[in-house]
């Protein structure tokens, strides 16, 4: 039975200190890291957060909008994106139009193992392509991701 489709969006990580720099991904109405958490409480943040390097936030939506059935970084430390800090990384792969994310993991090295570190109950997202798409260049294009001259 396929997925059904799931709305993809961004939101303040951090709307309390109204930088709009901080983002996380808003998956069915609700950010992603409230749902990470409830399974386990590891310290990470979207790399698309204010802390990060402009270049390191541009370089994870590109990584985002090419990946093809390659594990990819969802969440990371709060310092860098760096899977041997910690990250939560997941497949993300194209099917049809669309773009799915799944098996869902804390890494801690060059390898993720979703069956010991996995998040029971979150995931798969099938999102449409272009929805998905959408919205990691609306990201792209804000002064979140522009490169420092």
């Amino acid at each position: 039975m396929p997925v059904p489709h799931t709305s993809l969006d961004l939101v303040p990580a951090a709307p309390s200190d109204g930088d709009p720099r901080h983002h996380d991904f808003l998956v069915d109405g609700r950010p992603l890291l409230h749902r990470l958490d409830e399974n386990d409480g590891h310290d990470a943040v979207s790399p698309l957060a204010a802390d990060l390097p402009p270049t390191v936030r541009a370089e994870h939506a590109h990584r985002l909008l090419l990946a093809d059935g390659t594990r990819q970084v969802i969440h990371s430390c709060p310092d860098c994106e760096d899977p041997g800090c910690g990250a939560v990384t997941a497949v993300v792969a194209r099917e049809g139009g669309d773009v799915v994310w799944r098996d869902f993991a804390w890494q801690t090295g060059t390898a993720a193992d979703p069956v010991r570190e996995g998040y029971p109950g979150v995931g798969p997202y099938r999102f449409h392509g272009a929805t998905y798409r959408s919205v990691l260049l609306r990201l792209l294009e804000s002064s979140a991701c522009l490169r420092v001259a």
